[in-house]
C-alpha cells in the first residue's frame, strides 16, 4: 500500500511539473498563442457567442472566465468596486505605467503622455478630485463627475478603437447628414482611429498571425471619424465644436453677439480638421511637443554621426522647444503657436524677410514683412 501511495504522489509530482514546465515554455515566449501573447500576459479570446473577442484583457468576457479577476477581487477588494487597487487611476496605472500592458502612457504615444516630469506638462489630471465640469470651454457642461480614465474609456469594453466610451456624460455622437443630425445607436463605431501595427512589437504581432496585434494611433482616420472624434470631445468642451460662422453656446450669454463667434472649424466633414490635429488627449509635454516640421527634442539631440541634423544638446534643445505660453501647454501637440506655421506654411513663409529663413526652412528669427 505505501508503495502505491509513493506511486501516485510521484505521479501528481510529474504531472504538476509537466505542467509548470508548460506554462515556463509558453511564457519565454516560444511561441506565443491568442491566449498568452507575452510572458505574464492571459488573456481570453473567445466571447460567449463563440466568436473571437476584439479586446481581450478588457471586454468580451466568457461566462466561464476568470479575466474579471485582473480587475476585480472577490474578498479583498479595496475599495466599493472590489478593485485590486485603492482607485481608478491607481488600478489603471498598475498595468498601464509600462510594467505589464502594452500601451504605456507614462510615454509618448498618439494620445500624448501621462508623464509630468518635464517642461511644458499639461494633462487631463485624471489623479485629482477635478470635476468634469471644469473642463476648459465647458458651458452646457455641467457634470459634477470626477474626472477619471473611465470618464473617456470603459474598462470593459466598447465598440470604439482604444476603449474609448459611446456615451460621454450623456452624449452620444452624432451622424453627419446634410439636414440633420442623427444620434447613433450605443453599439456603434464611431471611434475610428487610424492604426498601424506597433514597430516595437514586430516580433509579438508576426507571431499572432491575424490575432492579437498590438497597435499604434496618429488619432482619427478619415474626415467624417474626425467629425466623430471632435463630438466625442465636445461632450464637455462643448463651447469648442462648431463652424466657425455658426457661433458658440457662450454667445447666449454674451450682449455682443460677435464675441467668441469665430474660430478654427471643429466638425467638418469635408477639411476633417478635429481637436486632435492641435491637442493630444492624454497630455504634452516637452518630450512630446514638436516644432512646425515635426520635429522633437529626440530628433534635434540624435548625433549628427547616427543620423541627425542638429546634435543639440538636451539643454538647447529643451529650451529651443519649451512652450512659453502663460496659461500653459494645453495639451498641444506643437510648442507655442508652431501649429501656425504648421498649417500655414506657404501664407506665413510669403510674408517673413527671406533672410529670417534658415537653410533647413525653419524661422529663425523675427521679421514680419510690414
Amino acid at each position: 500500500m505505501s508503495k502505491l501511495r509513493i506511486g501516485l504522489s510521484t505521479v501528481f509530482m510529474l504531472m504538476l511539473l509537466s505542467i509548470f514546465s508548460a506554462v515556463a515554455f509558453a511564457e519565454d515566449g516560444v511561441p506565443p498563442t491568442s491566449t498568452n501573447p507575452a510572458p505574464g500576459i492571459h488573456v481570453g479570446d473567445v466571447d460567449n457567442f463563440g466568436n473571437q473577442s476584439t479586446h481581450r484583457t478588457h471586454g468580451n468576457f466568457q461566462n466561464n472566465t476568470n479575466s474579471c479577476a485582473n480587475c476585480h477581487s472577490t474578498h479583498n477588494g479595496e475599495d466599493e468596486m472590489l478593485l485590486m487597487k485603492d482607485g481608478e487611476y491607481e488600478l489603471c496605472m498598475s498595468c498601464h505605467d509600462g510594467t505589464m500592458g502594452f500601451y504605456d502612457v507614462t510615454k509618448g504615444s498618439g494620445a500624448g503622455t501621462f508623464d509630468d516630469s518635464h517642461l511644458s506638462s499639461s494633462m487631463h489630471n485624471v489623479d485629482s478630485d477635478l470635476l468634469v465640469k471644469q473642463a476648459p470651454g465647458a458651458v452646457k457642461n455641467t457634470s459634477t463627475d470626477i474626472l477619471e480614465c473611465s470618464s473617456c474609456h470603459n474598462p470593459h469594453g466598447s465598440a470604439n478603437d482604444r476603449l474609448l466610451k459611446e456615451t460621454v456624460i450623456g452624449t452620444t455622437p452624432f451622424a453627419y447628414n446634410p439636414t440633420t443630425l442623427v444620434s447613433v445607436p450605443v453599439g456603434t463605431k464611431t471611434i475610428n482611429l487610424a492604426l498601424t501595427e506597433d514597430p516595437d512589437y514586430v516580433a509579438i504581432n508576426t507571431l499572432t498571425g491575424g490575432g492579437l496585434k498590438i497597435t499604434k494611433s496618429i488619432g482619427p482616420k478619415d474626415s467624417l471619424d474626425k467629425q466623430y472624434y471632435s463630438q466625442f470631445c465636445s461632450a464637455c468642451h462643448d463651447d469648442y465644436y462648431g463652424k466657425r460662422s455658426s457661433g458658440r453656446p457662450s454667445n447666449a450669454t454674451k450682449t455682443d453677439t460677435h464675441d467668441y463667434l469665430f474660430s478654427h472649424t471643429t466638425n467638418s466633414t469635408s477639411q476633417g480638421r478635429n481637436c486632435a490635429a492641435c491637442h493630444y488627449a492624454h497630455g504634452t509635454d516637452v518630450t512630446t511637443l514638436t516644432d512646425a516640421l515635426g520635429q522633437k527634442v529626440a530628433d534635434l539631440t540624435k548625433p549628427v554621426a547616427d543620423g541627425g541634423k542638429y546634435g543639440w544638446t538636451e539643454e538647447k534643445a529643451e529650451a529651443y522647444m519649451k512652450d512659453v505660453s502663460v496659461k500653459g501647454s494645453s495639451l498641444k501637440k506643437y510648442t507655442n503657436m508652431a501649429i501656425c506655421f504648421a498649417c500655414h506654411a506657404t501664407s506665413i513663409t510669403n510674408q517673413i524677410d527671406p533672410k529670417y529663413i534658415g537653410p533647413d526652412g525653419r524661422f529663425i528669427g523675427r521679421g514680419l514683412i510690414r
